[in-house]
């Protein structure tokens, strides 16, 4: 029995994304932008956005919400080497954005944000204009 798989357009759209990232951290020796990669998913009352941030510090992550959109700022420090040169570098380092586009408004008052394991998890409640509402249908 054969299954379908399901294209995922975004897929390509991150791929090609990462592919840009490594040429300007290739072209410029380090990263100075970094993009962490985020999942969202839609539980019905809100969104959760999962970050993954391994090795940056909370008091180096800043978020904020504007109307439909969370916007994840920050920085991986360098962890400083006093003794020895490197002969291989493949970790980024530097100052990070990520503006994340969410499909409705959120209530920006009830957010909340949890960081542990280099995971940065955000709940943003839907908006109540955006929650789905049971609608009567009246006779005449």
């Amino acid at each position: 029995m054969r299954f379908a798989s399901w294209w995922d357009p975004f897929a390509e759209i991150e791929a090609l994304q990462r592919a840009v990232n490594r040429l300007f951290e290739n072209f410029a020796g380090r990263s100075e932008v970094t993009y962490p990669p985020v999942n969202v998913c839609d539980t019905g009352e809100s969104y959760v956005v999962r970050a993954w941030m391994p090795g940056v510090k909370r008091e180096d992550i800043n978020l904020s919400v504007m109307a439909d959109t969370l916007t994840i700022q920050g920085e991986k420090r360098e962890p400083q080497v006093k003794d020895g040169n490197f002969y291989r570098r493949e970790r980024s380092f530097g100052r990070f954005h990520k503006v994340v586009e969410l499909p409705t408004e959120v209530n920006a008052e009830g957010v909340k944000a949890r960081y542990q394991d280099g995971i940065l998890t955000v709940t943003l409640p839907k908006a109540e204009s955006a929650k789905p509402r049971q609608i009567t249908v009246e006779t005449e």
